[in-house]
């Protein structure tokens, strides 16, 4: 229900357009594009299984799947240069090459890009929250030859002011998504310091997957009670092809 509210706050990039659907998942963001009246939609995800799913939700003439590494330039690089809007949801913070990926979709032939992706560390400073996850949980990134991955959530400032190398800016911005209470995965170092007793498990050990003393995740637990908003919607408008008013990243940043 959320993905097609904020698809459909944004019908005017889609409808007419060729679009490129990346990370497509079972091909739900597909099938709602298409239905907003996209002239052709082109869907990518890592995952054959998935790509069959989504085959079968949408048969459509003027909508071709694709098996593949959306971070593959070889792969999407035609696609690229069919399409005229660029989707991509809830995929940026499973990557660890994000520049890159960017430079990859921000071409001069794209008219807008809408991206959803959680939030990274909150600052107007350009930051990214590091981690590592399985490969083995269908949410989660996908490589070959991996079972554990890194991946990298970068934050507003740093996605604006790398797309804005590209002659893109961000002209549309929504915050949305279940709250989540801070755990021990969701720690800080500036955080650890202020919190952290002498028994503590040091904050490399902590956010591994070791367990922990139980007092230490109670601490946690009455000291960091900080609801966090999880999700952002960006459309990013390529600047050369299209007017209108950037925002200013002081005055749509979430505080808390």
């Amino acid at each position: 229900m959320q993905k097609k509210q904020y698809l459909s706050l944004n019908t005017n990039i889609l409808q007419n357009k060729t679009v490129l659907d990346l990370a497509c998942h079972d091909g739900k963001s597909t099938e709602i594009i298409h239905q907003l009246g996209a002239n052709h939609v082109y869907a990518v995800d890592i995952r054959s299984d998935l790509i069959e799913s989504a085959q079968q939700r949408l048969n459509a003439k003027n909508v071709e799947f694709f098996v593949g590494d959306i971070t593959d330039n070889q792969l999407i690089s035609n696609l690229i240069a069919n399409s005229n809007t660029v989707t991509c949801f809830g995929a940026l913070y499973h990557l660890f090459d994000h520049f890159n990926f960017l430079s990859y979709i921000l071409k001069p032939n794209i008219e807008y890009v809408l991206l959803e992706t959680e939030f990274g560390s909150e600052s107007l400073n350009p930051e990214m929250h590091w981690g590592f996850e399985r490969t083995d949980r269908i949410f989660n990134g996908w490589y070959r030859d991996f079972k554990l991955i890194p991946h990298g959530t970068p934050n507003l400032s740093w996605i604006l002011q790398s797309a804005e190398l590209f002659g893109f800016r961000c002209d549309w911005i929504e915050f949305y998504g279940s709250k989540i209470k801070k755990t021990r995965y969701h720690v800080t170092a500036e955080e650890y310091l202020t919190i952290a007793g002498p028994s503590w498990p040091s904050l490399q050990e902590l956010m591994s997957s070791n367990p922990i003393p139980k007092f230490v995740e109670d601490e946690i637990s009455r000291f960091l009670h900080i609801d966090t908003d999880r999700r952002m919607i960006i459309r990013l408008y390529n600047s050369n092809l299209i007017t209108s008013t950037p925002l200013i990243l002081k005055n749509i940043y979430q505080w808390h």
